[in-house]
């Protein structure tokens, strides 16, 4: 008679395996196209035109981003989506935060109403929003700002992060709030002091992915900012691909490409963790 607790292998099945190799396959397929923008990279304008796309590079020219960060002003598009990332990734989040914990933790009769509302902006596609955007930061003196790109950027981010923050404040014990309550703490007090605390891993994942979603931003950055100073990394990339469309310097392009990717694949590969974490603790309870 065998216990409870014994540890038996996993049967696989073959669709298990063909899940494997196309799991594979793409793994794959990312990690040879990035080996190849980093050869790229490091290669001359002579070298990228005149050998076959995957020779590695004779010799490893890291004047290459040297260049693209000074010459092609990467550096400055670089500090714009650092100010506008980081600052609306904080907004964003902070803003959710607060709307989230009334909606989960504090009944009141429009609770779902408000909640429906809030996800309605998941289900809006750009197309139908970013002609009445411009015009309304037009009439505020805000186009062409970092600041109008940032408050885009924030309010951008709010359904997802109040449905993940929603998801994760359900989760919590309602007796953490009694406790407080029995204390004298008011709701203002108890969410400060009490349940912010506990919101670790779902604001480390909100905040990581609206840092990576208004890192990568493109459409609204090409048609709210007109500046070249004021341009951000996916902005000025695009910029450096019309460039080299009419010109030779397609390894400034690409070593700009590695510039904008590094600092990404960086934080996600440091805090992936924190994000499964969060988002696989607001699933649990609906």
């Amino acid at each position: 008679m065998t216990s409870s607790t014994d540890i038996r292998p996993r049967s696989y099945r073959p669709h298990h395996l063909v899940i494997y190799l196309a799991l594979g396959t793409i793994a794959f397929s990312a990690a040879a196209a990035f080996a190849w923008v980093v050869n790229v990279s490091l290669k001359t304008n002579q070298e990228f035109l005149g050998t076959r796309p995957w020779t590695i590079a004779e010799k490893f020219h890291f004047e290459n981003y040297a260049n693209a960060w000074t010459n092609a002003d990467v550096g400055a598009f670089f500090g714009n989506s650092v100010i506008v990332s980081i600052s609306a990734t904080v907004l964003g989040v902070v803003v959710s935060a607060f709307a989230a914990y009334p909606i989960a933790r504090i009944p009141f009769r429009l609770n779902g109403v408000v909640l429906a509302v809030f996800l309605t902006g998941l289900m809006v596609p750009w197309m139908v929003t970013f002609i009445p955007l411009y015009l309304t930061l037009q009439d505020l003196a805000l186009l062409d700002t970092r600041l109008g790109l940032v408050l885009v950027y924030a309010t951008y981010n709010l359904p997802f992060n109040i449905f993940v923050l929603v998801g994760f404040l359900r989760t919590l014990p309602r007796e953490l709030e009694e406790a407080a309550a029995v204390d004298g703490a008011g709701p203002a007090t108890t969410f400060v002091r009490v349940i912010l605390p506990l919101l670790g891993p779902g604001l480390a994942s909100v905040t990581i992915i609206s840092f990576l979603s208004n890192w990568n931003e493109f459409f609204y950055a090409l048609v709210l900012i007109h500046s070249p100073s004021k341009m951000t990394l996916p902005l000025g990339l695009f910029q450096l691909g019309q460039a080299a469309d009419y010109g030779t310097n397609w390894v400034t392009l690409f070593a700009g490409m590695m510039i904008t990717a590094l600092p990404v694949l960086v934080v996600f590969a440091l805090l992936q963790k924190q994000v499964t974490k969060g988002l696989t603790a607001g699933a649990l309870k609906g």
